[in-house]
C-alpha cells in the first residue's frame, strides 16, 4: 500500500504526541499505519515540521503541538503535575523575584483586580508597559507584605474587611457578586488583593516616625517660608470677560476703570459683600461677598498669591492684575499652620517618597526575571 507504512511503536508517552517524536519503553507493541496528511486550517494548508500522523485501531492520531500551534494556542507539558496545557497555563512562572516567584494565574486574577479597581481599559492587558507595573505592583506588594508586622496585618484585614462590607452596603449583595463574576474572581480573591495592597501601605506607613515628618515641615518652611500659609481673603474680580458664558468682552483699560471706581466705593464705607455680588465676576466667591476662608495661598496664581501674602490684613490694596482681570482684594486674616495641622498630610508626601525610593532602587535589585512574553 503506497499510503501505508506498517510499523511497531513500542509503549507510545504523551510525550510523543506532544512534539511528534518517538519515546520507547520495552513494555508493550502495537501494531500502527503511518499516514501521509494534508492539514487544512480555515483553507490554508498547514504542515508539521515534525511527526507524523498515525492510526491506530481505527482512530487517527496526529502531533498535538502542531494542531493547537497551528490554531494559535500555545502547548506546554507539566511533567511535575502530568498535565498537557493548551492556550493558557496558570501554573507558568511569570516572573520571579528573591523569596518567591508569581504564576501567570496569579498575575491574571491581580490584574483583573486592578482593573476593577481602577476601571482600567480592557486593551490595557495587551499593552507590556503596563502588563509589566502591574506584576511589579504585585511582587512589591508580596515584598512589603513578608516585613509586616502582626499589626501591620491586622490593620490591613480590619481595612480590607470594611471595604468589602462598604461595598455590599453601597451597591448591594447581588452587583458585588456580579461585578466579582464578570471579573473572574472570588470574594477570596478580593480578600487576598485588598490585604495585600493596604499592609504593603502600611509597612511604609509604620515606618515613619514622628522625627521624620518634624524634619519634612521644618525642610518645607526652609525651602518655602510660606509653604503652610493660610489665609482668609474677600476679593472682587472685574474680569476680562464677563457674564457666565463669558459673552461680554472688555479691554484691560475698561476692566482696571471699574476696578478703581470699585475700590473708590468701599474707600467711601460701602459694604464689601454689596459690592462683590453685584460687580465681581468670580462665580465661586460673589454669592457670599467674596470670600475664600482659610484657604491656602500656593492654590492661586502667583499675583493673586503675592497681595495676599504682603497685603496689610483689614485694608483694600489696589487692583491687582492676573490673566483673569482686576482683583480687589481684603485680607481678612493670615497664618502659618501648625506641625500637627499639617501632620498628616506630610505623612502622605513622606509615603509616597518612601514608595517610590523601594520601587526606585530596592525593588529593582529583588526582581529577577519578568517574563509576560507568551
Amino acid at each position: 500500500m503506497k499510503d501505508k507504512v506498517k510499523g511497531l511503536v513500542v509503549g507510545i508517552t504523551i510525550g510523543s504526541l506532544i512534539s511528534g517524536t518517538v519515546a520507547f519503553a520495552a513494555s508493550s507493541q502495537i501494531d500502527v499505519a503511518f499516514r501521509s496528511l494534508k492539514y487544512m486550517f480555515d483553507g490554508v494548508e498547514k504542515a508539521p515540521t515534525e511527526g507524523k500522523a498515525f492510526i491506530y485501531e481505527g482512530s487517527t492520531y496526529v502531533p498535538l503541538r502542531f494542531v493547537s500551534e497551528a490554531l494559535g494556542k500555545k502547548v506546554e507539558w507539566d511533567e511535575a503535575n502530568e498535565t498537557v496545557w493548551i492556550g493558557n497555563n496558570p501554573n507558568r512562572v511569570v516572573a520571579t523575584y528573591k523569596g518567591g516567584q508569581v504564576t501567570k494565574g496569579e498575575f491574571d486574577t491581580f490584574f483583573a483586580l486592578q482593573a476593577l479597581f481602577n476601571n482600567a481599559h480592557s486593551t490595557s492587558k495587551d499593552d507590556p508597559e503596563y502588563q509589566k507595573s502591574m506584576v511589579t505592583e504585585l511582587i512589591q506588594n508580596r515584598i512589603l507584605y513578608s516585613r509586616s508586622s502582626d499589626a501591620d496585618q491586622t490593620a490591613a484585614k480590619a481595612g480590607a474587611a470594611k471595604q468589602i462590607s462598604t461595598w455590599k452596603a453601597q451597591f448591594g449583595e447581588a452587583k458585588f457578586l456580579e461585578d466579582l463574576k464578570k471579573a473572574n474572581v472570588t470574594e477570596t480573591d478580593l480578600q487576598y488583593f485588598l490585604v495585600g495592597s493596604l499592609c504593603a501601605q502600611n509597612v511604609i506607613k509604620s515606618s515613619i516616625t514622628d522625627a521624620q515628618l518634624k524634619a519634612k515641615y521644618e525642610d518645607s518652611l526652609k525651602v518655602d517660608k510660606n509653604a503652610f500659609t493660610i489665609a482668609s481673603v474677600r476679593h472682587i474680580l472685574i474680569g476680562l470677560t464677563s457674564g457666565e458664558d463669558g459673552s461680554k468682552t472688555r479691554t484691560k483699560e475698561e476692566a482696571l476703570k471699574i476696578a478703581k471706581d470699585v475700590q473708590q466705593k468701599l474707600k467711601n464705607g460701602d459694604d464689601f459683600v454689596k459690592l462683590a455680588k453685584e460687580y465681581s465676576d468670580d462665580p465661586g466667591s460673589k454669592d457670599n461677598g467674596g470670600l475664600y476662608a482659610d484657604a491656602d495661598v500656593n492654590q492661586w496664581v502667583p499675583e493673586f498669591k503675592k497681595a495676599t501674602i504682603e497685603q496689610p490684613v483689614g485694608t483694600v490694596g489696589e487692583p491687582v492684575e492676573s490673566q483673569f482681570g482686576y482683583h480687589l482684594i481684603k485680607v481678612d486674616s493670615r497664618s502659618v499652620k501648625s506641625f500637627d495641622a499639617v501632620k498628616e498630610q506630610l505623612r502622605a508626601a513622606l509615603e509616597q517618597d518612601q514608595f517610590q525610593q523601594f520601587s526606585q532602587k530596592e525593588l529593582h535589585d529583588l526582581i529577577e526575571k519578568i517574563d509576560l512574553s507568551q
